[in-house]
């Protein structure tokens, strides 16, 4: 009975190490998890303060543009003159595009019938006759029969039964107070 009972406190003992193993993962699984996800925020506070200044910059050279764009600073010029050229295309694309629109509104108003065909072909009459789809006769094949396959019973090998052994007996071991565990605060998630 006291290798039985040696089999329980080395079980115990083995099971406590086990489950401070895993407490300690789950600490530290927790921490990595909390790093990574500061992380990430401060990944998006980053983007979003670029966003901002992104936004600041182009509403700065908006400004800039619209008070200086005839008397730019040096080194400026070049870039005013960019966005005047590109101001001056955007007129003409927009023009090009109104002047495609009111073309195809006055086709679409002269397009009427009498502007299409003449006087002469108005009295014309036109006939539509409809053929009677053939049918087509439905014919019934018989359908061959599989032959059935028969499939080979694989043989399951015999198993030998096991030779019981004697136990062992094992000589007492003088047991060591338990030790207490150490308190481990669970993590909180925030």
């Amino acid at each position: 009975m006291s290798g039985f009972n040696d089999f329980l406190s080395k079980a115990g003992a083995a099971a406590s190490k086990a489950a401070e193993k895993a407490r300690d993962l789950a600490v530290a699984t927790a921490a990595k998890t909390k790093q990574l996800s500061r992380i990430a925020k401060l990944n998006m506070d980053i983007s979003s303060q670029k966003d901002t200044v992104k936004k600041a910059y182009t509403e700065l050279g908006k400004l800039y543009y619209e008070a200086y764009h005839d008397d730019p600073a040096e080194g400026l010029a070049q870039v005013c003159q960019q966005i005047d050229m590109a101001r001056a295309a955007i007129e003409a694309l927009e023009e090009e595009i109104a002047s495609l629109k009111a073309a195809e509104n006055e086709e679409a108003v002269d397009a009427d019938f009498a502007a299409v065909v003449d006087e002469t072909e108005a009295d014309v009459e036109v006939e539509i006759q409809e053929e009677p789809i053939a049918e087509v006769p439905i014919v019934e094949e018989p359908v061959a029969e599989v032959p059935a396959v028969e499939e080979p019973v694989a043989e399951v090998p015999a198993v030998e039964e096991p030779v019981a052994e004697e136990p062992v007996v094992e000589e007492p071991v003088a047991e060591e107070p338990a030790a207490e565990e150490p308190v481990v605060e669970e993590p909180h998630w925030d």
